[in-house]
């Protein structure tokens, strides 16, 4: 019953959105579902990227160092959002820290089993990588024109 719940929360995220139910089943084999209390500190700025999560239900806030040592919120996460997926890809530390605001479920896929996924099932993997790559674009591109939002600097 718990596989059966995973997989209808897998097929209402966008992330798996274009994989079948019995594909949706294969992924779930290789998911955590983690139920997270207020305060719950996922991972930290730095720590190794080793998972990507899908939030359920619940807030998170993201958060970087400053290089005066100051916190800075960069953004609050809620419900079909997902965090860490840059650790699918690459082998670098974790580039903010991640804290549950509230009591929170969230679904969690780890770099070892992605990757499985990939050599396993490849049908499945290109698919996620598709979704994956889909994601990246879009924060590099909104990134971008949050850039060209900016008021240029004034010389004198």
């Amino acid at each position: 019953m718990a596989e059966d719940k995973i997989i209808d929360r897998l097929g209402a995220l966008p992330f798996f959105s274009g994989l079948s139910t019995v594909q949706l089943g294969t992924v779930s084999e290789h998911i955590n579902w983690l139920n997270l209390e207020p305060n719950t500190t996922v991972f930290k700025e730095s720590d190794k990227g080793d998972a990507i999560y899908f939030i359920l239900e619940g807030s998170f806030e993201v958060v970087i160092e400053s290089g005066n040592g100051k916190s800075i919120q960069l953004a609050t996460l809620t419900e079909g959002h997902s965090f860490g997926e840059m650790s699918l890809i690459d082998n670098l530390p974790r580039s903010a820290t991640i804290m549950a605001n509230t009591k929170s479920d969230v679904l969690q896929l780890k770099k070892n089993d992605f990757d499985e996924l990939l050599k396993k099932h490849p049908p499945i993997g290109v698919i996620l990588l598709m979704e994956l790559t889909d994601f990246l674009c879009q924060h590099v591109r909104e990134a971008n024109e949050s850039q060209l939002k900016e008021p240029p600097m004034a010389f004198e």
